[in-house]
Formats: structure tokens, sequence, C-alpha cells
């Protein structure tokens, strides 16, 4: 399935190497980022206040210009440009970092796409964060890996984390207590789902 890669202005980790298909976007300065990085930017999106001014140079580069007053981030414009463009399936590099206001808004975001249908995965230092909902999947990983699973948005019912350090059947994780933090992968793969509500889940890489 192809995908959507939004690159921000934060701190950028991991590696991106987009295929023909896929879709890459700079949200305002994560432009500056992939052309440091060599890799290439298919749309300029946002207000432009984090772009350093003279480096979106290139007279093919296509943009789409927002105001700054808005209800929307930058990184959330361009999921949503995506979406229209057909892609449901994101990667968010430089989303995290810079200003803790923004790097919440991005997990909020890994939620709002799981309610269109969307999946989406904010990449950060050293490890990835996705949301599910009222479903199950595996993860694969090495023996030790860190894994923590978090209620988002609500109560989360039906909790189960099966093959890890810490397992759990049918609880119920709520958003004021943590309950689900530091965990880890007991060999090499974890199962986690939940039949009613939204789990975040983060992930060592």
């Amino acid at each position: 399935m192809p995908i959507c890669y939004i690159v921000g202005a934060g701190e950028f980790y991991g590696s991106l190497t987009p295929l023909e298909d896929d879709l890459v976007i700079a949200a305002d300065g994560g432009y500056e980022t992939l052309s440091r990085l060599g890799i290439r930017c298919d749309l300029l999106l946002g207000d432009m206040d984090s772009l350093k001014a003279g480096k979106d140079r290139s007279e093919n580069l296509e943009r789409l210009l927002f105001p700054i007053e808005k209800d929307e981030t930058d990184t959330h414009l361009a999921y949503l440009e995506g979406v229209r463009r057909g892609y449901r399936d994101f990667r968010i590099y430089g989303g995290v970092g810079g200003r803790e206001d923004h790097t919440f808004a991005n997990l909020s975001l890994l939620l709002y796409g799981k309610n269109q249908g969307a999946h989406i995965t904010l990449v950060g230092n050293g490890y990835e964060a996705f949301v599910i909902r009222n479903e199950a999947v595996k993860l694969s990983g090495r023996e030790g890996t860190t894994l923590s699973v978090f209620a988002f948005g609500g109560d989360a019912f039906g909790v189960d984390i099966l093959g890890a350090k810490y397992e759990a059947r049918d609880v119920t994780l709520t958003p004021d207590f943590p309950l689900g933090v530091s965990n880890s992968f007991l060999s090499c793969e974890v199962e986690v789902s939940v039949r009613c509500g939204a789990l975040l889940i983060m992930r060592e890489t």
C-alpha cells in the first residue's frame, strides 16, 4: 500500500526512503530537513512560519499556502491533503521535539486519523507511536524491546497484552492511570488487543 510521508519542522529521527507511488509532504519547515537529507519533496504545505526565507526556491515544487491563524496544525493539514489524494497509510517524521504542544497535537492526530479509518505512525527518538481501536495487532521486536500501552481518548475495555513481561487479560485501562507504561517483549512477538476503546501504543525501534 502506498504511504504518505509527512515531514514536520521538529527533530527528525529514523530513516525515510519513499517509493515511486508514495507521497512526500513537507509541512512547513520540514522542507529544510528533506533538502538537507537529499530526500525528494512532492508537496510543500503550511503557513511557512517555520521555513527560512529563500529555502523553497525550486520552481517545480508544488505548494499549498495557508494562513497562520487557522484551526489545524500544518501537520494536520498535510494529513488531510494526503487523505484527499487517496492515501490511508501515513508516517510522520519531524513531529516530535521542539514545542511540546505540537508533539501532543501530533499524538492526538494519531487518534483522529484512526477514527477516520486511516493508520498513522509517528516516528520519534528510538520509538514509534500509533493507535489501535476496537481491534488487535501483532507487534514484532527483539526480546527486551520496550512497549507502552495507554488508554487514549477515554477508557479502554477488554485490553489484552500477550507475550510481554507484564501480561494483561481483559483489563480496563483509563487515561488518568498509566498502568501500561514500560512493559517489554518476552520474545519476538507481542499481541495487543482492545475490545472497546482506543489504545496509544509506543514501541521501541
